[in-house]
């Protein structure tokens, strides 16, 4: 089983109630498409360029997957963008996880932090895994000011 996948809306539902969800989607697109599976797309498209902004991540998974690992940041990420949408306050609760999910994808962005590269299979190694990424993404020699 691949190590990065598509955002669901049932992992969304791991941090939405289902009646946030709907009221979401009941605002609509105007072209009637499902805005929620549109959000979710964008947020992946999101979390993918960090990921290769970040430049720790030798091979990216397929186009609209994300790590397993950043799933539930990702999905906190999309909590906060559902609620400001709806207008609705966030609670402690949310506002910390948002605030740990922002911190986390920005540590994912700057290189701070990396994450798992796609393997198609539990347990490929790391040298059978072909490294993917635009070139501007790879880690650069440390710049210091002496």
């Amino acid at each position: 089983m691949a190590n990065w996948n598509e955002p669901t809306e049932e992992e969304l539902a791991a941090t939405l109630s289902q009646q946030e969800i709907d009221a979401y989607r009941g605002g609509g697109a105007v072209d009637g498409s499902d805005p929620v599976a549109s959000l979710l797309r964008r947020v992946a498209a999101l979390v993918r360029a960090w990921v290769s902004m970040g430049g720790r991540c030798k091979a990216i998974g397929p186009v609209g997957t994300i790590p397993d690992s950043l799933s539930v940041y990702a999905m906190d990420f999309t909590m906060g963008k559902v609620l400001n949408r709806l207008g609705v306050p966030l609670n402690e609760d949310r506002r910390k996880a948002l605030e740990k999910a922002e911190d986390l994808l920005d540590k994912v962005a700057t290189g701070v932090i990396g994450v798992e590269n796609y393997a198609e299979e539990e347990g490929e190694r790391e040298e059978d895994l072909p490294a993917t990424g635009p070139g501007w993404a790879q880690a650069a020699p440390e710049r210091r000011l002496d």
